[in-house]
């Protein structure tokens, strides 16, 4: 199905009248494509607002919150535009409440299908855009995760979306007052978007192989414009240079290292992948999208308009899918998002024409996507607050279960600690820090205890975090230990070299919907005496 195809119904109308709730949500959609983004919007954001205030802190969120305290031109971890967010909403605000620091991140969402409308009406027409929006908030990665949280994603999506549609108007769109300025402001979006992931760098190089590729575009190399954005891109992502410079190349070896460290040939590792993008895509997108995506990249540059869409998708889901045959890349399926979210066009392109041949399973389709996500949502967000899905377990199994990671017990707080910190006197105390014994465990605790006291993380994998405090300026101080007792269990043992005592205060228990769902010991430290060995600077 090439450009010509798509929505070239005889009467450009729905074919049959509607006779039950699946046909007149179908036909919704498409006699009112700008009624449904509305309706995409404004419903989405309404209970991205709900699970903000209910959904307490992920891990990343935490460590995230840490690192937002402490400006600087960049960070070990990310580039620093979504940190400077976090940071500004906190020095605006005055507050440090989770639901106030995702709000910027939900608004920004809001933008982000806003533009995915455009870009899809302006490469076909408003039908496949109205439909491009909608698809992409019932696919939880990018409803739950991009849209609400405190991450780099939300950012990336937005500035990177905004830098495609500019290059979309100048390759597809009536000619431009200037095209000059047109390439400029690909430099900002563009800029903006390495600012907020290293992941924007590979969309960039997938577009610069479209322009190859592509017969008429083959001139842009030929203008000054390609190069007037390349050069504004990398002014803006100068201060992540700069960092890495003054760093040693901290961040860009931590990221680079996570590819290229390989522990064999592990098949199983790319199945793992596999299954887990399809699951955080949603099964109801990713095998529709990548059914639609492999169409047009057998179309290929014949079909010019999905073949850009096609080009800029492909080398995060390459690389970061084949990289799991080697790299333990662990759980992170998010990282080829900025790869499927390109592909949304696409798949809105097929829906638009099996909806206006009358498909039925593709009526089917549409509704059901969108119920599953209400589901979806709606179950684990009152799991996240409640823990009820422990009162569907047999009493006989529970003990069994109990040893099986809970992944939604990531978004529990931890502010029984503060209360007994508070409890202990110790909130105030002079020449006193904090350490946890991991990096996103110690975020955990910041989250509770670092308005009051300086945290840092005397451990192996202190992540960005060894860069918010210099550990030596605490030398002769008291320490606070805290985490669970899988990293600090054994704290005498662990921290005893490097403190003349060490005692355990108090076993703080974590409560979930009146449950125990964690225990995290407190012990103190007297005397900081010996330098612990960080990993990372300052040493």
């Amino acid at each position: 199905m090439t450009n010509t195809h798509i929505g070239s119904g005889a009467s450009g109308e729905f074919p049959a009248r509607p006779t039950g709730w699946i046909d007149r949500f179908s036909s919704f959609t498409l006699e009112h494509p700008t009624r449904l983004v509305i309706w995409t919007i404004c419903v989405s954001t309404l209970l991205r607002l709900i699970g903000a205030e209910l959904i307490g802190f992920g891990n990343g969120e935490a460590y995230y919150l840490a690192t937002a305290r402490h400006f600087a031109l960049s960070y070990y971890d990310q580039p620093p535009l979504f940190v400077w967010i976090a940071w500004a909403t906190m020095k605006i605000t005055g507050s440090e409440w989770l639901f106030l620091l995702r709000l910027p991140f939900i608004a920004m969402f809001v933008v982000t299908t806003w533009l995915m409308y455009r870009l899809g009406t302006s490469l076909f027409n408003q039908r496949v855009g109205a439909l491009a929006a909608f698809l992409l908030n019932i696919s939880p990665v990018f409803s739950l995760s991009v849209g609400s949280w405190v991450q780099p994603d939300g950012p990336l999506m937005l500035t990177m979306l905004a830098g495609v549609m500019c290059i979309c108007r100048l390759a597809f769109g009536p000619p431009v007052t200037s095209r000059l300025l047109m390439w400029a402001w690909v430099g900002v979006w563009f800029g903006l978007a390495m600012l907020a992931k290293y992941h924007a760098i590979l969309v960039m190089l997938g577009l610069f192989v479209f322009a190859i590729t592509s017969r008429e575009h083959r001139r842009w190399f030929f203008e000054p414009g390609p190069y007037l954005a390349l050069a504004i891109a990398l002014v803006i992502f100068s201060p992540v240079i700069v960092w890495n410079w003054q760093n040693s190349g901290a961040s860009f070896g931590f990221q680079g290292g996570r590819i290229l460290e390989s522990e064999g040939f592990r098949v199983e590792w790319l199945i793992r992948s596999l299954i887990g993008q399809m699951a955080w895509v949603g099964p109801w997108i990713w095998v529709p999208m990548i059914e639609s995506y492999g169409r047009a990249l057998w179309r290929g540059p014949q079909d010019v308009k999905a073949w850009f869409l096609c080009c800029g998708a492909a080398l995060p889901i390459i690389l970061f899918t084949v990289a799991a045959l080697w790299a333990p890349l662990g759980w992170h399926f998010h990282w080829q998002a900025p790869g499927y979210i390109l592909l949304f066009p696409l798949l809105g392109v097929m829906a638009l024409d099996r909806l206006e041949r009358n498909h039925r399973v593709t009526h089917v389709w549409l509704f059901a996507s969108l119920v599953s996500l209400l589901v979806i949502f709606s179950l684990l967000v009152a799991q996240v607050a409640t823990g009820w899905m422990r009162f569907l377990v047999p009493a006989s199994i529970a003990p069994q279960l109990s040893r099986i990671n809970d992944p939604t017990l990531e978004a529990q707080d931890w502010p029984e600690v503060r209360q007994a910190v508070e409890r202990l006197g110790l909130l105030h105390k002079p020449r006193l820090f904090v350490t946890g014994g991991q990096w996103f465990q110690a975020g955990r605790v910041d989250v509770q205890l670092g308005r009051d006291l300086p945290v840092v993380c005397l451990c192996e994998d202190p992540r960005n975090i060894a860069f918010n405090w210099d550990h030596r300026n605490f030398a002769g101080w008291d320490a606070l230990i805290i985490g669970t007792d899988h990293y600090v269990g054994n704290a005498p043992k662990l921290y005893g070299p490097y403190f003349d005592k060490i005692e355990l205060l108090e076993r703080v228990d974590i409560h979930r919907g009146g449950s125990v769902v964690a225990t995290v010991p407190i012990y103190y430290a007297t005397n900081y005496k010996q330098l612990y060995p960080m990993p990372l600077p300052p040493r």
